[in-house]
């Protein structure tokens, strides 16, 4: 099972980095949970990824479920107040077997991972729309 630490992407732009910060491992029912603070001056306006796993009932399979919700944050100019005025939000979900092969198991999450980050998928979904 994996140690929970920091993670580092790529912004859209491609080069610049951005850390999400490690703040808890998966307890019990609870996500592991991360945060870009640089992204946002308040926990309310920074992106945020959360990744949780449990058994499917009296199966060999485990669901992996990971939530990553980007805020878009906007400033009243009369209050100065910063609020939340909407949110993308990106899922996925993941049921592994224990029964087959690891090196299966490996397979299908590097080809699911690099499928999603193809730029067939990233402008699939840029656009709000599947291919046609």
């Amino acid at each position: 099972m994996s140690t929970i630490a920091n993670i580092t992407v790529k912004k859209n732009d491609g080069t610049t980095d951005i850390v999400y910060t490690a703040l808890e491992g998966r307890s019990g029912d609870n996500p592991a949970r991360w945060k870009a603070p640089a992204l946002g001056a308040t926990p309310m306006t920074q992106p945020e990824l959360r990744v949780g796993s449990k058994a499917m009932g009296n199966t060999s399979k485990t669901k992996v479920i990971a939530t990553f919700v980007l805020p878009y944050s906007v400033v009243n100019s009369t209050t100065g107040v910063t609020s939340v005025a909407d949110r993308e939000i990106f899922r996925f979900e993941y049921t592994g077997s224990n029964a087959i092969p690891s090196a299966v198991r490996d397979e299908a999450v590097s080809q699911g991972v690099n499928l999603l980050a193809s730029t067939a998928v990233k402008t699939m979904l840029k656009e709000l729309a599947a291919a046609t």
